[in-house]
């Protein structure tokens, strides 16, 4: 038993030095990441149908923190989802700063989708810029 755990140590030691062991944790580490996106993504998209506006924010603004900056097209679609829900509970408050503050969101996720590119979902994100304008022209009328 003690010549098992002597070779398990070796082996973890071995790992460590060869810079294995640190390449194992990022991985895992990236791993955790991905599942906790795709689950705050999920139940993110929970609370946009179900007209949750502002829970469903939090959850997107919270799942663009556990994504890789290099996976381009989850951030693009995670940015435009979050613009959107700003936007709606903008709409629902007549609130026009939020509103401006989802159009700089979808802003970001349309250069994403230019960047992949992604033709239609960059389309998709332009029809949301100039609704989220409509939205804004609207909500400075009410407030004139």
């Amino acid at each position: 038993m003690k010549a098992l755990a002597t070779i398990i140590i070796g082996f973890i030691a071995g790992l460590a030095i060869s810079g294995v062991l640190g390449d194992l944790i990022d991985l895992g580490r990236f791993c955790a990441g991905r599942i906790q996106a795709a689950w705050l993504t999920s139940m993110a998209a929970n609370d946009l149908a179900g007209a949750k506006y502002s829970a469903a924010a939090k959850k997107y603004s919270k799942a663009l923190t556990k994504i890789s900056p290099k996976n381009k097209n989850l951030t693009a679609k995670t940015k435009s989802n979050l613009a959107l829900s700003i936007l709606l509970q903008a709409q629902q408050d007549n609130d026009k700063e939020a509103a401006q503050s989802a159009l700089l969101i979808f802003h970001e996720a349309l250069e994403l989708f230019k960047e992949i590119p992604d033709e239609q979902k960059a389309q998709e994100t332009q029809t949301n810029i100039q609704e989220a304008e409509k939205i804004i022209e609207a909500l400075e009328v009410q407030r004139a």
